[in-house]
């Protein structure tokens, strides 16, 4: 009898130490801290022929897309793996099944994360589909679902205000498509919004200085030129529209970017898969142009010095328009060009004039698909999923070239009262979304959309240019 008991409670050990199917079989939710930022997590794990399927897997703002290559569980012992083993995550589900104690590693990091089952409502009752997300920064990603309001330049201000501030404390990187473009756009419009966030000059001061900290032979051209032109371009408009005057920073930005100048007078690209800021060298020239027109009194000072040689060179590879974007690139050359006297004849202006005009569509606006085949942008590896678009014959205009082709015609001397401009001011006007964006598909990948931002950043400019801006003062700029 006793012999029987302990083979009793023996069986009943062994069936505790294996999780049930309705028990796992759940929504688990938890949040670990990246940064000292606290983020969170959702597993949704299903039983389905006879073993574990992990359905659903978000980590908080991630920007690539988790895939589960497996889920193994072993009694209490839980393990998954993510995107070719670069995201794991090992626990052990508790006695009663409530929760999951374990580790997750990401990027090589490794912090724990307790998961703990919830419903499926309360897991996804808020998105992962953040933009931008920092404390109380909250962007989801943009969608072209999302409502048309009335023009509220606030939330226009306050979007691009908050989404530069967000990336540079979150991926402590100068990105062309956010805080780059903050900070080659927004000091242009401090007579009409007040100063930039000091914060964001700051941040570009201390990349600047780490960079220059380098040992030279580290300073590889291809991971740091896209970096150090955006720099200078960042501080230089910085100088030339909020304190008019030229800084040391931006003078030994503007050195360090020309160290990087390739022989053709161009800047390696590491990356020129990200259409169409980060990904033709062309482009990238045209902000460098930008960076030593705007810098005050610097062009000045290099006469005769061997930088002159260097900036000739610049401006001859510009003039020269080899292996450019199709007329997306030449339309920032026409607004590099009105920044930089000399750089093109007038007639290649008004030529460049008349192209922008040629694309405007019937509605006003201005698509960026139109202003290159799909195989000229970057090195043409988005072209497949261009064509597959179903707006591909006939693409709807978008906020991110309509803002820049006002701005390059505004520069060149097109007046704000032009017909066809107001037209593509009423297209501005009358197509803002509810988060303060204009609506811009990547010309990349459906994911993170980060072609909204210079996409809000470039109507914004083109309002103002055009004093379609509420009078200054009246709009409730952030964080200075």
């Amino acid at each position: 009898m006793r012999k029987c008991i302990l083979q009793l409670c023996a069986f009943s050990l062994l069936l505790a130490g294996v999780v049930r199917a309705q028990d796992l079989a759940s929504t688990w939710q938890g949040t670990f801290k990246s940064d000292s930022e606290p983020r969170r997590a959702v597993l949704q794990i299903a039983k389905k022929d006879g073993g574990w399927q992990a359905t659903a897997f978000n980590i908080e703002f991630v920007h690539d897309d988790l895939h589960v290559d497996s889920l193994l569980v072993n009694g209490f012992d839980l393990k998954l793996s993510a995107n070719s083993g670069k995201v794991e995550y090992a626990g052990k589900v508790s006695s009663d099944a409530a929760s999951i104690a374990g580790t997750l590693t990401f990027d090589q990091h490794s912090m724990p994360l307790e998961l703990r089952r919830t419903t499926t409502e309360a897991a996804w009752h808020t998105p992962f589909q953040y933009q931008y997300h920092m404390r109380d920064i909250t962007y989801a990603r943009p969608s072209p679902a999302e409502r048309i309001i009335p023009f509220s330049p606030r939330l226009a201000v306050e979007y691009m205000e908050q989404g530069a501030l967000a990336w540079s404390q979150e991926w402590k990187c100068v990105a062309c498509h956010t805080n780059g473009s903050y900070m080659v756009v927004r000091p242009l419009l401090t007579q009409q919004l007040g100063p930039p966030q000091k914060a964001l000059r700051d941040f570009f001061v201390g990349t600047l200085n780490e960079e220059l900290a380098s040992d030279p032979a580290d300073m590889r051209p291809e991971l740091d030129s896209t970096q150090a032109v955006y720099v200078a371009a960042g501080l230089a408009i910085w100088d030339a529209h909020v304190t008019h005057r030229l800084s040391a920073e931006t003078a030994e930005a503007l050195s360090m970017m020309f160290k990087l100048q390739r022989a053709d007078g161009d800047w390696t690209i590491s990356d020129d898969n990200n259409p169409p800021l980060e990904s033709n060298r062309y482009q990238l020239a045209t902000v460098a142009a930008r960076a030593i027109a705007n810098a005050p009194g610097w062009l000045s000072q290099q006469r005769g010095t061997p930088m002159e040689a260097q900036v000739d060179l610049l401006e001859n590879y510009l003039r020269a328009e080899r292996k450019v974007q199709g007329d997306y690139d030449r339309t920032d050359l026409l607004w590099a060009a009105s920044e930089l006297p000399g750089l093109l004849e007038s007639k290649r202006e008004q030529e460049l004039i008349a192209m922008i005009f040629a694309h405007q569509m019937p509605d006003g606006g201005w698509s960026i698909r139109t202003f290159a085949q799909p195989q000229e942008w970057g090195k043409g590896n988005r072209a497949e999923k261009l064509r597959a678009e179903p707006e591909f014959a006939n693409p709807p205009s978008d906020g991110h070239m309509t803002g820049l082709a006002i701005i390059a015609l505004r520069k060149a001397g097109v007046p704000a009262g032009d017909p066809r401009m107001q037209r593509g001011v009423a297209w501005l006007l009358t197509n803002q979304r509810s988060s303060g964006r204009w609506w811009t598909r990547s010309l990349n990948r459906d994911g993170w959309q980060f072609i909204s931002y210079s996409g809000t950043a470039y109507p914004l400019l083109a309002l103002s240019l055009c004093d379609a801006l509420p009078a200054s003062g009246s709009i409730s700029a952030m964080g200075h």
